[in-house]
């Protein structure tokens, strides 16, 4: 008897060490997976950031500074996307539809468009006109018919004309 307890005993222990190590290994493959789940879905979160950051980059490098001074202090500044026919003028109607302001114009056959007025300011008040600029220059060609590349900075002034 003593012989057949002894032998139950160690039976027990052996029963007990194989459950842990099976309850170990166990446990260890629950852990892997649940790591390689999570790995994957961190790979996955850190491919979606600069995924995002490329495209904010991008659409902020293709979106233009446009800006209007309206000449007595009050300057309204926008980012627009040019397409690739964009023109200075075309990219103020755009806004104008876009931010709800009214602009008014004159085409002159052979010349182009002439903005008359931008958000009600007409030109000839105070002896000021509106006028574009290209990246801080006056372009000698109409608003129509100066187009806008991504890197372009585009303001409307309300000023004397430098003529």
């Amino acid at each position: 008897m003593a012989f057949y307890q002894m032998l139950k005993s160690k039976i027990n222990i052996k029963l007990v060490g194989v459950i842990l190590g099976i309850s170990v290994l166990a446990t260890i493959c629950l852990i892997g997976k649940e790591y390689i789940s999570l790995e994957k879905e961190i790979n996955s979160l850190i491919q979606g950031a600069v995924t995002s950051e490329s495209i904010i980059k991008q659409s902020a490098q293709e979106k233009i500074l446009y800006t209007i001074d309206f000449g007595d202090g009050k300057v309204k500044t926008f980012q627009i996307v040019p397409t690739g026919n964009s023109t200075a003028f075309s990219l103020l109607e755009e806004l104008a539809k876009r931010e709800n302001f009214k602009v008014e114009s004159k085409v002159y056959e052979g010349m182009g468009v002439f903005v008359e007025s931008i958000d009600g300011i007409k030109n000839g008040a105070d002896n000021k006109y509106w006028q574009y600029w290209i990246n801080s220059e006056l372009p000698m060609v109409a608003a129509d018919k100066k187009e806008i590349k991504k890197s372009d900075r585009v303001e409307w002034r309300f000023s004397p004309s430098p003529y």
